[in-house]
């Protein structure tokens, strides 16, 4: 949208809003460009100690002495996207022709010293009629004691950020300037600095980062940033936006290739109106109307090519300055691209932007009364408009703020920043005012206070006041949630304010319990959205090999530059996540072999690739594959040596070998999204029956009279149980919902498949939903032969292969708007993963608030009536089936039949059991553990270690168990030699490391799964075989192990065999099976020197009809009135002992 023109009385407004509280230095200041008369400086002397920068820290350093340690935890997590006023958008980038920079012989800038601390005393004096406040600080990593003066304005900046109560003690900041040092006295502090209206910065919270679009808002209303910040809408869809976004591409496009000329610009219009098509069919407009309107707006391209793209300044080429001499001349010249769509992180100003484009130009200067031109050359930020209006406010602002990242990111002297505005044909050149500065910086200061109190105890308010203004606030695109904030969560009575009107209309129809239920689970999304953030501020505030020991970061990487990345497998229409892929290798001077699985980091995690110690987050991407030595990764920016070497010249530093470290990205996402959909329950005109259903639990209704099916609908229903065609039923007869639970193994992806195709056959639409694509997959596969089409939403490379066909990137690329409405709406059944929260909870207080508590749970609870429970199970056999039964399901879970309760897991060849044995065997006299573990009739067992020993153990913050690693690999060696297929074994461990180096130890039997409790979701095996990992003396289990939900998952996956390797003492359970000690060695050299019997291949055939599942017997289990639980049980002393446990 373009953006509107301001009158000068708005302008005088916004920069005395801006400004307030600067001295009269400002308003007496000339405007011209001139540098003001040098001043002589009073004589300092330097500290000799050199001055830590957040950014680049050249040691790990910590805040362990932070009494509100806390108050940071989630903060950072408000997912601040610096385009989050308008869509992504997306564009092809291609290698970028880098010009070199200024080489650093040539240059003599140097940036303000940064100096991190923590505040431990506030003092406040009154020199005169001055009043200061002094900080007494520790600068953080060290002992160090040094004092920050605050003057003038600065003096009241608890005032400024509206905290009357604020203390500064215990808080980060980040002191920007010169410290002095103290002559000798006996006070402890060692230097101090002055921070005035004329001198230095203070950033409050500086691991806050807050974008620069967000900031440049701020002085117009502090409070809508901040909401959007929170809630993430994506509704707005308006064609001016889409132009405009459009425009953006098509321009960065240009400069990247350097082509302007008609018919190439025509034709990459062409091009991105077609990759658009989605967003045209939101604005209901064809292909045709799209690109007439972006080539109107296309227009004045060449003319600023011919103007400006040069590799001196041209004639014409003028660059318009607002505050320059009336008589002063500027020419610009841009000579080449440096980056588009850059993301820079700016942890020393609490700061972060994405710049449209940034480019390295040549500017003269003439101006009187000399009139000689004066030629600089350097990089600076393009920010791009697409509308009209000229050097509005909040884009000046913005662009000296993108001056500011550039000039951290580049490490030369930026003054200003360029504005594009596409409808004219001039440039604008916005300098970099130290007053315009500081008033930004002291409106972000403000931002970051009231997002830490997010989360102190006791809550205070984390929204600035409303502004007020009615015809500004009723024309605001946040005034929906703004309301719903000022309703639910402030409590806000207005009945005379200017928007009290706009306050009724917006919220009258909120009831108390509505704007409770608001409160509460907003509440709770920030309580878990702090959790998944709290580790964001090591990327700068921890050097990569202390992050590497907690398991967060890969250190001192580099390149393979031997590796060739394959060609892309899908067609140019599927969303990429990356644009460049490199793949990693430890460098050669690391001493330490550690594997890159031992860690946090699994293949799909988003990551920041930073080259220390001065390119913070230089891209962003994810990791595609990871093995014990390499990892590769798909990323959004260039990463070759050219590029980088070039950059790190500008810092006095030119390395053989460019060392990177690749870290997990933990500012990627945020909970914005899922609090719009929350939202949207509440907003007037929202989804009122969402409302009435969810919220207000209305009673769910159904028809009294059976929906009567042709036989060629209940064919699909023909071979259902009555369990199941009970659930089928109550889904037909449903007005509102239906709810089906289905134990495990009961067949619920069985009825979900009839269902569908039974809904389908009555010409209705379904979408099929589930949190984890595996979960969604697995219903498609069974209905890959359906007669109707299916759309498979979502990133195709975590699509199964299977499922690719159902994607869009597998069709024929679309042309024109009616032939992608044809792909996207033709089909009666579209799938994909939803947007929910997952289902562990990692806050506590999440938690114990309810975060945990399902819909289906909610609703359940609610309205009993709607529940069908699918009973009958044809996975476990009987002993399996009886634990899963007794400490979760009140023996409601029954067995389908008798071959599914009697089933159990026969070897199909035991030579090799009897190998192992046949040399130096040392196994225990009572006999062979493994032996015991692969008879028929040893179906569910729990195996104890602590007699081995088998100790856990941790690799940073990440527990595995090595030990019990190995006889988990023992196990599922002898069963693979045995002739069991790896197909049938399934290997679950409820953490991730395990999971990790159980993958590496059995990484050449392609065909085992090793999965978490998670992953194993809506997948059963012949034989399960689950690590618990914990084993130690102080009996720590952790929250995975208690959580009995992931326990059942993981129990229930089996059909014959059932084992779970764990300590008996950490666990505390009475199960039976105990190892002697040192089993773990007694076939170590059977493993290594024998090989599988030639048998094994022969005999395994003729096997595998026992061991195959039934597909739904026919005939039902019977159970004998006579057989007491206790008669079941006297034979299972195992499955005995847990029940006893369980009661």
């Amino acid at each position: 949208m373009p953006p509107a023109k301001h009158t000068a009385n708005e302008e005088d407004a916004f920069m005395q809003d801006l400004l307030s509280g600067l001295d009269d230095s400002f308003w007496n200041a000339s405007p011209t460009p001139d540098p003001s008369p040098a001043k002589p400086k009073q004589k300092t002397t330097r500290l000799k100690q050199e001055e830590k920068r957040p950014s680049t820290p050249p040691k790990p350093v910590s805040a362990q002495n932070l009494n509100l340690s806390e108050l940071l935890e989630g903060a950072e997590d408000w997912d601040f996207s610096d385009d989050f006023l308008t869509p992504k958008k997306e564009v092809k980038k291609k290698e970028i022709p880098l010009k070199s920079l200024q080489p650093p012989a040539q240059r003599s800038f140097k940036s303000a010293a940064c100096t991190r601390c923590i505040v431990q005393a506030v003092e406040e004096h009154q020199v005169g009629s001055r009043h200061e406040k002094n900080l007494i600080v520790r600068v953080d990593g060290s002992k160090e004691k040094r004092s920050i003066i605050l003057r003038d304005d600065w003096s009241v900046t608890d005032t400024v950020c509206t905290l009357q109560s604020h203390s500064f003690i215990g808080d980060i900041v980040n002191a920007i300037g010169e410290f002095t040092v103290l002559g000798e006295s006996s006070s402890s502090l060692t230097s101090s600095i002055a921070i005035s209206s004329k001198n230095n910065l203070l950033i409050l919270h500086p691991d806050v980062l807050i974008t620069a679009t967000a900031l440049s808002n701020a002085p117009q209303c502090r409070r809508k940033p901040l909401i959007t910040s929170l809630v993430r809408s994506s509704s707005d869809y308006t064609p001016s936006l889409v132009w405009g976004n459009m425009l953006h591409s098509v321009l960065q496009a240009c400069l990247v290739a350097d082509r302007w000329d008609e018919i190439w610009v025509d034709d990459k219009i062409d091009e991105i109106v077609r990759g658009g098509l989605s967003d045209l069919v939101r604005i209901n407009t064809n292909v045709d109307q799209a690109k007439r309107e972006v080539k109107a707006r296309a227009k004045g391209l060449h003319a600023f090519s011919e103007k400006y793209m040069a590799s001196s300044p041209k004639s014409g080429a003028n660059l318009t300055n607002t505050r320059a001499g009336r008589n002063d001349v500027s020419l610009l010249a841009i000579t080449k691209i440096l980056d588009i769509e850059e993301d820079i992180w700016c942890p020393s100003y609490g700061l972060k932007g994405k710049l449209d484009a940034t480019v390295q130009t040549t500017i003269s200067e003439t101006k009187p009364p000399f009139y000689k031109p004066v030629l600089t050359d350097g990089p600076k930020p393009l920010e791009l408009k697409t509308g009209r209006a000229m050097a509005g406010m909040e884009h000046r602002a913005q662009t000296m703020l993108y001056s500011l990242l550039a000039e951290e990111r580049y490490g030369l002297e930026v003054s200003s920043g360029l504005l594009y505005y596409t409808q004219s044909e001039e440039v604008l050149q916005v300098d970099v005012n130290k007053n315009e500065l500081r008033g930004l910086i002291m409106a972000r200061n403000e931002m970051a206070c009231y997002m830490v109190r997010r989360h102190q105890d006791p809550p205070e308010p984390f929204l600035p006041p409303t502004l007020d203004d009615e015809r500004l606030c009723k024309r605001c695109y946040v005034l929906d949630a703004c309301m719903l904030y000022r309703k639910a969560v402030e409590n806000v009575e207005d009945t005379d304010s200017p928007i009290a009107d706009a306050y009724s209309l917006k919220t009258s129809h909120l009831s108390p319990s509505h704007a409770a239920f608001f409160k509460q689970w907003e509440h709770l999304i920030s309580l878990e959205e702090s959790d998944l953030g709290r580790f964001r501020k090591e990327l700068w505030t921890m050097g990569a090999s202390e992050r590497e020991t907690k398991g967060r970061c890969f250190g001192s990487m580099v390149i393979d530059s031997t590796y060739h990345p394959p060609p892309q497998s899908h067609s140019s229409r599927e969303t990429k996540i990356h644009q460049y892929t490199y793949k990693f290798l430890r460098s050669s001077g690391y001493k330490i072999s550690s594997s890159l699985l031992s860690g946090f980091l699994n293949a799909g995690d988003p990551v920041t690739i930073s080259v220390e110690p001065h390119l913070l987050a230089l891209a962003r991407g994810f990791i595609l594959e990871l093995t014990p030595t390499d990892v590769i990764v798909g990323v959004d920016h260039d990463l070759s040596s050219r590029s980088i070497r070039d950059r790190l010249l500008a810092f006095d530093s030119a390395p053989s070998d460019i060392i990177f470290r690749i870290d997990r990205d933990e500012l990627f996402g945020g909970m914005g999204r899922i609090r719009e959909n929350l939202a949207q329950l509440f907003y007037l005109g929202g989804d009122t029956k969402r409302l009435e259903l969810v919220v207000d639990l209305k009673y769910p209704s159904f028809s009294s009279d059976p929906i009567p099916l042709p036989p060629s609908v209940a064919r699909y229903s023909a071979h259902l149980n009555a369990n199941q065609m009970q659930a089928m039923n109550k889904v037909l007869s449903a007005e509102d919902y239906a709810l089906i639970l289905g134990m495990p193994g009961t067949g619920k992806t069985t009825i979900i498949v009839s269902i569908i195709k039974t809904v389908v056959a009555m010409g209705k639409t379904v979408l099929l939903t589930s949190y984890t694509h595996s979960a969604v997959d697995n219903i498609l596969l069974k209905l890959k032969d359906a007669d109707f089409s299916i759309l498979r939403l979502g990133n195709t490379d975590k699509v199964h292969p299977e499922i690719r066909a159902m994607t869009l990137s597998s069709k024929r690329e679309p042309t024109t708007v009616e032939q992608l409405e044809f792909q996207i709406m033709t089909p009666p059944v579209v799938a994909t993963t939803c947007l929910s929260i997952d289902k562990y909870v990692r806050n506590k207080e999440a938690r114990q608030g309810g975060l945990d508590v399902s819909l289906f749970r909610r609703l359940s609870d609610a309205h009993p009536h709607s529940v069908v429970d699918l009973a009958y199970q044809y996975r476990m056999n009987s002993d399996i089936m009886m634990l899963s039964n007794k400490l979760i399901y009140g023996d409601r879970l029954r067995c389908g039949s008798q071959a599914v309760a009697n089933r159990s897991l026969v070897l199909p060849n035991r030579n090799f059991l009897k190998a192992i044995h046949g040399g130096k065997s040392t196994c225990h006299r009572n006999g062979c553990w493994i032996e015991q573990l692969m008879s028929e009739s040893c179906k569910a067992v729990f195996v104890d270690t602590d007699l081995v020993p088998a100790q856990d153990s941790k690799v940073g913050d990440l527990v595995q168990n090595e030990v019990e690693a190995s006889l988990v690999y023992q196990v599922t060696e002898t069963m693979l030699r045995s002739g069991v297929t790896p197909d049938q074994i399934g290997i679950i461990s409820l953490y991730r490391q395990q999971v990790k180096l159980l993958t590496q130890m059995l990484h050449e039997h392609k065909g085992i799964e090793v999965l978490t409790a998670d992953r194993s979701q809506g997948r059963d095996k012949d034989c399960i075989i689950i690590s618990m990992v914990r084993s130690n003396d102080d009996g720590s289990i952790g929250d995975l192990v208690k959580d009995w939900r992931r326990m059942n998952v993981s129990f229930t996956r089996a059909r014959s065999k059932l084992i779970i390797f764990g300590s008996r003492k950490t666990l505390q359970d009475k199960w039976i099976m105990q190892l002697p000690p040192k089993v773990d060695v007694s076939h170590v050299r059977a493993f290594d020197d024998t090989t599988p019997s030639k048998r094994v291949v022969e005999d395994t055939f003729s096997q595998r009809k026992e061991n195959a599942s039934s597909i739904r017997p026919q005939k039902k289990l019977k159970v004998k009135k006579g057989v007491t639980e206790e008669g079941l049980l006297r034979s299972r002393p195992i499955l005995r002992d847990l029940v006893n446990d369980g009661r």
